[in-house]
């Protein structure tokens, strides 16, 4: 009886063990609703015949739904790339982001989208890596972001300046922490 307190006891043991330094102990997943309003600023650089290519960065506050989740409030930093068909408007866009909650934590991702130009653009927002709390962080959502140039700087002999605003939203944004 002895021998087989002790076995079950080393069973039991052994299977916490295996529980607490298992990979998936602590996972987090999920989805979430997001959006942003955010600032850019950058630059248009003619690149062709009827093409206008823009370099700047975006920035914002990204809320959540439900007031939860692992992004409430998180600041979010995106360098972007946008070309621009002048004669019809239409775009397309891709850039990374830097999305901060602290120092510490931080989430890196990845974006592209397709669209017409100062109306909308949606495309594909993946997540690919992080750091402290958020280290193998993986997921992705659908994107769109819609914007409208706020203020155009145009001085002889120079590119052309802008800044914008606008809003980005993360309709369902899937998350997988490990």
């Amino acid at each position: 009886m002895t021998r087989l307190r002790l076995r079950a006891a080393a069973g039991l043991t052994a299977t916490l063990i295996l529980l607490v330094v298992s990979p998936s102990w602590g996972a987090q997943e999920g989805t979430v609703k997001a959006a942003a309003a955010w600032v850019g600023q950058g630059r248009f650089l003619p690149t062709g015949a009827g093409i206008s290519y823009f370099v700047g960065t975006f920035s914002g506050v990204l809320f959540v739904d439900k007031d939860e989740g692992p992004f409430n409030t998180a600041k979010i930093l995106c360098p972007a790339t946008l070309e621009v068909n002048v004669n019809g408007g239409s775009q397309r866009g891709e850039g990374r982001c830097l999305i901060t909650l602290n120092p510490t934590d931080q989430v890196y991702a990845k974006w592209t989208c397709t669209g017409v130009h100062q109306v909308e653009c949606k495309g594909t927002f993946t997540l690919t890596g992080g750091t402290g709390r958020f280290a193998g962080i993986t997921g992705e959502s659908e994107f769109r972001v819609r914007s409208a140039i706020a203020e155009l700087v145009a001085r002889p002999g120079e590119l052309v300046q802008e800044t914008a605003a606008g809003l980005a939203e993360w309709p369902t944004l899937r998350y997988r922490i490990p």
